[in-house]
């Protein structure tokens, strides 16, 4: 007899431990999972949120382990969702494994070198502005398109009465957001 209460409880450690994705999700999935993740931000999310941040931490892990091409994709998601299981449902098994994997992607990437003179890392927003966060993803997910596109996306999304700089200018460059360097910085500023 299976107890309702322990399967949807169930936590990371419990789960099978290979990632939910074992090829590279296609843009299209990735998009799905850019929504998802969105969701999850924006607090509307209907489906196993606590199971997304897990599967998102494994994920990054992986690819981090693997020097996966996607690991800037898990670990901005991660940043994104992370925050779920230690703010909004309080969670401590699964905080330690997202900072697991944070600590993981910071020890993996911190010291690799790098010739940018700055990263979008240096200047963290504050966490309401992370919304425009997606923008990045979405851009990483479609190589296809060019960073001038999602740029002016990021633009039209951004709320008028900012004062402030915009985050995103002069950043939305792949080479940029994928630096390892970044990569680590995001971690590093996760799990202070």
């Amino acid at each position: 007899m299976v107890n309702a209460d322990a399967v949807e409880d169930r936590h990371d450690d419990e789960a099978a431990p290979a990632p939910a994705w074992a090829g590279r999700p296609t843009p299209d999935e990735w998009a799905g999972l850019i929504a998802e993740w969105d969701e999850i931000r924006q607090g509307y999310h209907l489906g196993d949120t606590p199971g997304r941040v897990l599967e998102c931490a494994r994920n990054v892990e992986a690819s981090v382990a693997a020097g996966g091409p996607d690991t800037a994709l898990w670990t901005l998601g991660l940043v994104l969702i992370g925050p779920y299981v230690i703010y909004a449902r309080p969670d401590a098994a699964a905080e330690a494994r997202v900072l697991k994997a944070m600590s993981a992607v910071e020890r993996a990437l911190g010291e690799t070198p790098c010739a940018h003179d700055e990263h979008p890392c240096d200047d963290m927003p504050l966490d309401d502005e992370l919304d425009n966060l997606r923008y990045v993803l979405e851009m990483l997910a479609r190589p296809e398109r060019d960073a001038a596109h999602e740029a002016s996306l990021a633009d039209e999304e951004l709320r008028p009465d900012e004062d402030s700089e915009n985050w995103f200018e002069g950043r939305m460059t792949r080479e940029i957001w994928a630096c390892p360097r970044n990569l680590a910085g995001f971690a590093r500023a996760f799990a202070d």
